[in-house]
């Protein structure tokens, strides 16, 4: 929890850059095989028929925008122009908002420009989709794959909605992007390794979805990343050693997964790193001396890793700039009592820092015994 308000405190911060339902046969009991078969043609059906009608609407908008226009227009621009009005159309029908009460639909559909079309778009020079913002929406649905039509877009957020589904490997076009936002939805599956295509990428935020799979190595291609936040999702595996290409990384947030393994020596390349979150993980073996290298780090959560062992590292408790570390419900039996950090006491943005009762730490602010701390 303590992690989760800091992370928000955090985004807040720095803002200037920017369960799933109960099944039917749960609520109404399970049908008859014919009662199945018939509900579910009805539904194909129906869904065919929004799908032709959502074309027919799509194409007439469109139709409408195209004849306005001079003729010596750029023929190129009218393009990409029809391919994003008609990629913004598949998304607002994929995820369901034509029923969003969360959203302005006045003018989504439109004969207007679709830069027009509501504030979560916004575009460049009038006619190129830049950003897409969808911010406590309550869109549903899924990801489209025409997602990766937005050769242009710089920022995807879709935050705090019921997006479900998986990311779709055509996100891997937008090579464009600097933020790719994803937080607070149902979205399932892994983590595509077409990511490793948005080199201009600083912020990757999937973090509270219901990923799986592991990290792939191809993160490490992400050499403008500075924000790496996947924290409470279903993600396993170990983290790769390619994390330490990271170079420009300065939160790197992974609570609350079932990542294992040891914590890489190369984590210690993290020069600008200022976050480490791994606590709520089954890591074990020593902490890597390495991340005494990372003068910057203010902030290192490591706790409820009980396959965590050895003593605090000498290099990391010389660490004068740390102001808050959770170590506890592991293994780590010592290296608490001289810590140089303990110097902060006092000044502001110091604490909490939490360890197992019985262990000597000059500085700690809880004592925390099977998880439960005083």
């Amino acid at each position: 929890m303590e992690e989760t308000d800091h992370y928000k405190s955090h985004v807040s911060a720095s803002k200037g850059e920017a369960t799933s339902p109960a099944s039917l046969d749960d609520v109404h009991g399970v049908p008859g095989k014919e009662g199945r078969q018939g509900g579910a043609s009805r539904k194909t059906w129906f869904d065919l028929i929004l799908l032709v009608l959502a074309a027919v609407i799509i194409i007439a908008a469109t139709a409408g925008v195209l004849l306005s226009k001079d003729d010596g227009e750029d023929s190129e621009d009218d393009e990409t122009e029809l391919l994003e009005r008609f990629s913004l159309a598949t998304l607002y029908y994929a995820t369901g908002g034509i029923n969003c009460t969360g959203l302005d639909n006045s003018n989504w559909l439109s004969s207007l420009s679709h830069c027009n079309w509501g504030d979560p778009i916004h575009c460049k020079n009038g006619d190129v989709v830049t950003t897409i913002s969808f911010l406590n929406s309550g869109l549903t649905g899924t990801l489209p794959p025409e997602i990766g039509n937005f050769r242009n877009a710089e920022h995807l957020m879709l935050v705090n909605a019921k997006i479900g589904g998986s990311i779709p490997t055509e996100v891997g076009q937008l090579t464009s992007l600097r933020s790719l936002g994803l937080m607070q939805n149902e979205i399932e599956g892994s983590i595509p390794t077409e990511v490793g295509l948005l080199t201009s990428l600083t912020v990757l935020v999937l973090m509270q979805n219901e990923i799986e799979g592991s990290i792939p190595t191809e993160v490490g291609l992400l050499t403008s990343l500075r924000d790496l936040s996947l924290m409470q999702n279903s993600i396993v595996g170990t983290l790769p050693t390619e994390i330490g290409l990271l170079k420009s990384l300065t939160r790197l947030s992974l609570s609350s997964n079932g990542i294992g393994g040891t914590l890489p020596t190369e984590i210690g390349h993290l020069d600008q790193l200022q976050d480490i979150e791994v606590s709520g993980n089954q890591l074990v073996g020593p902490i890597p001396s390495e991340i005494g290298n990372l003068q910057q780090l203010t902030y290192l959560s490591v706790n409820s890793n009980i396959g965590l062992t050895g003593v605090m590292p000498v290099e990391v408790g010389q660490l004068e700039s740390i102001l808050t570390l959770f170590i506890q419900k592991t293994s780590v039996t010592g290296g608490l009592d001289d810590l140089a950090f303990c110097k902060n006491v006092g000044s502001v943005g110091f604490g909490p820092v939490w360890a197992e009762c019985g262990l000597d730490c000059e500085c700690c602010t809880e004592c925390c015994n099977n998880g439960k701390c005083d």
